[in-house]
């Protein structure tokens, strides 16, 4: 336990973040400046991110990149997408707040969007950060 929190804190923070975004009452947001459909923009950021740490932080830990794997997938595109449809279905019946199957629509994109740019900069990614710790 000790090792995958050490492994994956920064994907951790970023889901406790999404949580406590998901789940705050929405007065404390209303002093925040906003435009049509901002929402849908920053659920789509906030899935890009998690989706974009996720696969970082799965690439630091393990010791074979190029393993493929079905779990890595689980992990990059399956959680995200079932944490963001759990976070709408819930928001209505426990939070006061309205769930929307277009911001779980910008959660999937987000998803995808940064699963593609991720892939496409994988050889940048990893000749940085990846092979740097090894």
């Amino acid at each position: 336990m000790k090792k995958f929190i050490f492994n994956y804190w920064k994907s951790i923070l970023v889901v406790c973040c999404i949580l406590y975004l998901s789940f705050a009452p929405p007065s404390t947001f209303n002093d925040i400046p906003t435009f049509d459909n901002e929402d849908k923009l920053i659920h789509f950021l906030m899935y890009a991110g998690l989706c974009c740490m996720l696969i970082f932080d799965f690439r630091l830990a393990s010791k074979k990149n190029s393993a493929q794997s079905f779990l890595r997938y689980i992990v990059y595109l399956v959680f995200p997408a079932l944490l963001g449809g759990s976070i709408e279905i819930l928001q209505p019946l426990y939070f006061g707040r309205g769930g929307s199957w277009f911001d779980f629509l910008a959660n999937i994109t987000g998803i995808i969007s940064a699963w593609i740019f991720m892939h496409i900069f994988e050889g940048f990614i990893n000749k940085i950060f990846v092979r740097r710790r090894e």
